[in-house]
Formats: C-alpha cells, sequence, structure tokens
C-alpha cells in the first residue's frame, strides 16, 4: 500500500486533480439516487434482518458464522450493519451514500491496478497514465453500473470489485519482484470472496497476467516458484467454490440445463457471453431484467452463430498473446473469467442482468481508453490539417462518451426511483420479463389491482413455469379476488417447486381458512407451530386463533382452549383479534375469559363501531352471563 500512495504522488498534481474531478463526476451522476426508495427485489431482506441492524458482539458472531442454504457473504453485511448503526432514521440515505463511496473507491482501486498493469509491460509512464485515466473516466460513469450503485442489496458489487482490483494490484506488484505483495493479495482475495463468491474467479486473471509477464520475459523461473504460490490459492477457492455449488444446489439455485443436456447448454453459454458484449458496448436502454430466448438446438443455426464469434474473439486473443499484444490477450481473458460464474454453466434465474457486467464491463472502457490514448498521441503531417487535430478527435470522442453515458446513467437512476418506476419501466422494454412481470404482480396486489396481478403472474409463470414465486403470487391474486379454489391450487403447485417457502404455505392455510375448510387449517397451522418459533413472528397471534377456531369446529375443546390462550397473549396490541376470540370464547360458554377479551379490546380500540360492539358484549356479559353461557352451549 505504500508503493501505491508513492504513485498517486508522483507527479503529484494530475494524479490528485484525477482523484477530485473522478470525486466530483461520480457524486454528480448518482446524486439524484439519494431520495430513491428501496425496492421490492431483495430489499426488504435488508430491513427484516435484526442481525445486521447494529452493531454488537452477538450480531458480528451470527454474521460471521456459516448458515445452512446462505451464501457467505460477511464483509457485505457488516457494511450494512455500519449504515444501520450510524443512519438510524436515515438508513436508506446512509446506505445510498455509502454506496456512492464505494463506487468511488472502486474506481480509483481499478485505476492504481491499471496503473500497475500497463507499467508492468514497460509502456511508458505517461502513455500508462493517459490509458489507464481514460479508461477509468470511461467506466465510472458506463451505465450498465447503474444497478451495483443504485440498487441498496447491490452492495456487494462495488465491494467485490474493490477488493478484485486491489487484490490484482499486490499480485502484479509481487511478480515485479516485492514478494511480500504476495500476503497483501491473498489477504483482498480472502476479503473479495467474503464479499461476494465471484471474487473465486480473481486467480484465473491472476493466472492470464502471470503467463503473459512470462512470455514478456519477466520471471525466469516460472514454474519452480509458481506452485508456491498457486497451491494456497486453490487451497483457499477450492473448498469455497465446492460449498457454494453444494448450497445453491440445494437451494434450487442451480435450474436445469438448457436444451436439456450438459452440451446442448453450452450452446446457451455461448450465446450469454456473446449476449453481454451487446449489453455492455451497444445497449442504450439499460432496464432490470432483459429476457432472452436462448438457442440450445444443435439444428438451429443462431447456436452456431454464436459460438463462432466467441471463437473469433478468444482466437484473436491466443493470435495477440502470441504476436505481443499481451494487454488485449489479458482483457478478453478477464471478460470470459468473470463472466463464467454467471454464464449458465450452472444454469440460474437470471439470464442477463446489468450488475453481472460490472467487471466484464472494464474490457470495454479499456478497449475504448486504448483507442483514445492512441488517438491522443498521434501525429499528423497533413499540410492542411493541425498536427493536434487527433488530439481534438481524442477529446471530442471522450467527451461525446462521458456525457451520453453519464445522461443514461442519470436516467437510469430516476427509473430506479422505486419498486413501481423500476418495474413498468422494465415491463415496457421487455414485457416478457418474469421479475418484473412477479415484482409488479406484488405491487398491483398491494394497491388491490387483483385482475392486473393474475395477469402479470400468468404472464411470468408462461415465460418461466418453474417460476414459484409467480405461482404463488398467482394464488395470491386469485384469492383476493375470491377464486379459492384456483389459489389451492396454484399455492400447492408453488409448493412442490419449493416445498419451504413460507408465503404459499400461509397463502394456502389462508385460503383453506377462506373456504371453511378447517381440517386442512389445524393441518397446516399445526405444522408450523412445531416446525417453527411463531412466537417470534408478527403473525403469530392470528396462527394461534385459526388452529383454536378449528380445533373447536373439530370437537377438540380442549386443544383449542389451550391455543386461544397462546393468541392472547400475543395478540395484546391487536383489538379485533381480541373481539374475534372474545366472540368464540362466548360461543364455547366461557364467559370470564371472553370479557377479559373485550375489555382489553375495547381499552385499545379507536374505532367508534368497534368500541360500541365491545361495550355492548360487555354489558350483555355482565348482565346476563348465564342465560348466554346456556344458549351458547
Amino acid at each position: 500500500m505504500e508503493d501505491f500512495g508513492k504513485r498517486i504522488r508522483k507527479p503529484a498534481h494530475p494524479r490528485a486533480l484525477f482523484l477530485v474531478i473522478l470525486a466530483a463526476l461520480i457524486f454528480g451522476i448518482y446524486y439524484n439516487t439519494l431520495d430513491n426508495a428501496p425496492t421490492n427485489w431483495d430489499d426488504p431482506a435488508l430491513f427484516s434482518r435484526p442481525t445486521i441492524h447494529k452493531i454488537s458482539a452477538d450480531n458480528l458472531k451470527k454474521v460471521l458464522s456459516f448458515h445452512p442454504g446462505a451464501t457467505y457473504q460477511p464483509i457485505r453485511d457488516i457494511s450494512y450493519m455500519i449504515d444501520f448503526s450510524f443512519w438510524g432514521k436515515k438508513v436508506v440515505l446512509g446506505m445510498h451514500l455509502h454506496s456512492i463511496l464505494l463506487y468511488y473507491l472502486m474506481i480509483v482501486a481499478c485505476w492504481a491496478f491499471l496503473l500497475e498493469l500497463f507499467q508492468s509491460f514497460d509502456i511508458e509512464e505517461k502513455k500508462c497514465f493517459i490509458w489507464a485515466t481514460l479508461s477509468c473516466l470511461i467506466f465510472a460513469v458506463h451505465t450498465v453500473h447503474v444497478e451495483c450503485v443504485t440498487w441498496l442489496y447491490a452492495r456487494k458489487e462495488p465491494l467485490l470489485g474493490i477488493f478484485t482490483f486491489l487484490s490484482l494490484w499486490s499480485f502484479i506488484k509481487a511478480i515485479s519482484g516485492r514478494r511480500y505483495n504476495y500476503i497483501t493479495s491473498a489477504i483482498f482475495l480472502i476479503l473479495g470472496i467474503l464479499s461476494k463468491p465471484t471474487a473465486l474467479m480473481i486467480p484465473g486473471v491472476m493466472l492470464a497476467i502471470d503467463l503473459a509477464l512470462y512470455a514478456k520475459g519477466k520471471g525466469k523461473a516460472y514454474w519452480r516458484t509458481r506452485l508456491v504460490v498457486y497451491i494456497p490459492i486453490i487451497i483457499i477457492v477450492a473448498p469455497m467454490a465446492f460449498r457454494l455449488i453444494s448450497m445453491m444446489s440445494a437451494i434450487g439455485g442451480i435450474k436445469p440445463y438448457h436444451g436439456g443436456s450438459f452440451w446442448t447448454n453450452l450452446l446457451a453459454v455461448s450465446q450469454i457471453m456473446a449476449s453481454y458484449i451487446k449489453l455492455i458496448s451497444l445497449t442504450i436502454n439499460y432496464a432490470a431484467d432483459y429476457p432472452v430466448r436462448l438457442y440450445a438446438d444443435p439444428n438451429l443455426w443462431q447456436a452456431w452463430a454464436f459460438v463462432t464469434v466467441n471463437i473469433i474473439i478468444i482466437s484473436s486473443a491466443i493470435w495477440a498473446f502470441f504476436k505481443g499484444r499481451y494487454i488485449y490477450s489479458i482483457f478478453v481473458g478477464w471478460y470470459y473469467v468473470f463472466l463464467l460464474p454467471v454464464s449458465h454453466i450452472f444454469p440460474i434465474s437470471q439470464i442477463l442482468t446489468d450488475r453481472y457486467a460490472l467487471l466484464p464491463s472494464l474490457s470495454w472502457c479499456v478497449l475504448l481508453g486504448y483507442i483514445l490514448s492512441r488517438l491522443w498521441e498521434m501525429r499528423i503531417g497533413v499540410r492542411w490539417l493541425s498536427k493536434d487535430f487527433l488530439r481534438l478527435v481524442s477529446v471530442a470522442l471522450l467527451s461525446i462518451i462521458i456525457l451520453s453515458y453519464s445522461a443514461m446513467t442519470v436516467r437510469q437512476n430516476d427509473i430506479w426511483q422505486n419498486s413501481q418506476t423500476l418495474w413498468e419501466d422494465t415491463l415496457a422494454k421487455y414485457p416478457n420479463s418474469s421479475p418484473a412481470n412477479v415484482n409488479l404482480s406484488v405491487i398491483y396486489i398491494t394497491q388491490g389491482k387483483y385482475k392486473e396481478a393474475q395477469d402479470l403472474c400468468i404472464n411470468a409463470v408462461k415465460q418461466v413455469p418453474y417460476d414459484y414465486m409467480a405461482i404463488s403470487n398467482l394464488a395470491l391474486a386469485q384469492m383476493m379476488m375470491g377464486q379459492y379454489d384456483n389459489a389451492i391450487h396454484n399455492y400447492g403447485q408453488a409448493l412442490r417447486l419449493k416445498s419451504d417457502l413460507s408465503k404459499a404455505k400461509l397463502g394456502l392455510a389462508n385460503a383453506y381458512w377462506k373456504k371453511g375448510n378447517f381440517i386442512n387449517v389445524y393441518r397446516m397451522y399445526e405444522d408450523m407451530v412445531t416446525s417453527h418459533n411463531i412466537d417470534k413472528i408478527s403473525y403469530g397471534n392470528v396462527i394461534y386463533y385459526r388452529l383454536g377456531y378449528s380445533a373447536w369446529k373439530l370437537d377438540m375443546r380442549e386443544k383449542a382452549l389451550i391455543y386461544y390462550k397462546k393468541a392472547v397473549s400475543l395478540g395484546s396490541r391487536s383489538p379485533m383479534l381480541l373481539k374475534d376470540l372474545a366472540d368464540s370464547y362466548t360461543s364455547m360458554g366461557k364467559i370470564p375469559e371472553a370479557l377479559d377479551c373485550y375489555k382489553k379490546a375495547g381499552s385499545i380500540a379507536k374505532g367508534k363501531d368497534l368500541k360500541d360492539y365491545v361495550e355492548t358484549r360487555i354489558r350483555m356479559l355482565s348482565h346476563e352471563p348465564t342465560c348466554l353461557r346456556e344458549s351458547h352451549n
């Protein structure tokens, strides 16, 4: 890190000026994210997870512990813990500021890495500075990064970037002779993995850089010393990779092979790799999701067209390597290495998304930076043109690129204003986007637009038949419209796809309740009570009440009274629930219990109708308890 500081200060003024300009540029283009609301796309998980809401020894222990069925990303979780502890009620604003700061630090780390990389290949220092600076300016404003900065749940992306660049920066310095930097490189690698598992791919880029430097003539005793370097890396990476794949497989994160087999799936992988080139370099309308038709049939010419594109690119990198164009080869390798985990070698939910393009997009930015830096350096001898004409062309092109990306970025930030603006925009651009249909359906359900929500869910299921969340939301919309049989059927379908989907279990039990099917209501709620700690969840009182009511309807009076008692203890702040409990107690002839519940309900009731009802019932029970007891018995 000492060398990094020296390199930033020498020469001091251009580099210090760049850091200031970079800070102003990044804050300027992301300023309009500060009032953005959390979206309903995983952000709720941050606010419903008490472990990250306060810095404490117990919470840190939980965050640093492995949990079955969950990715291990403690650095990301600790960063959220800092936000909740520091910002309090303004935590959303704090999260946005924190993400912008991390993004700035990522670009600075990228700049340090590029300077070190270019200089390691004996490129003149001034040319290194221009190339790295132009590349980082373009990288900083690229619109494909909006999701990584604006989406609260995407905090892991800039953290991954910071540690990736620092690990590779240290690795290059270690190859240059400062062997202690292997230790700092390994530390940054581990921190990257603890931020996001995609950092497991960093050693692939290390190997590409190492081979290129060896071919350049640096590091003569290559194979004798590299085992000492790569064996510890493998020891770090291999177990983490195995755990990640096993975890994803166990929780259903790995989907069926495209086309039905491993080999047909490779055709889809080839198409996805090529599609990210278009996303990074040619897209002007970015979105939260991009539905893509995958050509995984070997009989389709489109499948082989994508294979050909990848063969051409990889062949060009191999040719460049043997021609001594090492930087080009490294960044082609960079693109493929960091896309590999999301290329559907192991199929996952989303085919194409902006956040997966964060690190791969550097290859495009370095290419543009190279072209612009070459134009800046070139002089022409045409009499009627200034010798600095190409330098002006370089400045003009850079200005167009920066202004275009910046304008698109600011516009995309506004699209992320809230959940509704995000998903309505995505559907306007890509009507068949499954995540957009599903997440917008949730919003419409909360707004009472049940028919519109049902249509969205049906469209989502058509695109992805195994999308259990779409099926579960479809069932919810149908239940709200009174289509209980349809809701029961679809909740069953969702649970067949994901047996532990708690929303579907609760929804199915609720649908049975609405239908008056007390046998299934009792069976499902009793299963929840025995398998979960219902006392600690907000709707536990409702579950106990319904369990008790179902038990009473099924002639299990003693069990009903036990569950009612639990409901009373948990529902003391719910006047309607207390009123329902009191009515049930009255029907069972348990007058003292009924009076107690009515009095509690009356003491916290706010509506006049409820207050009047409760007072009337209290008067009746107080004056004629025997009569009522007999009538209800």
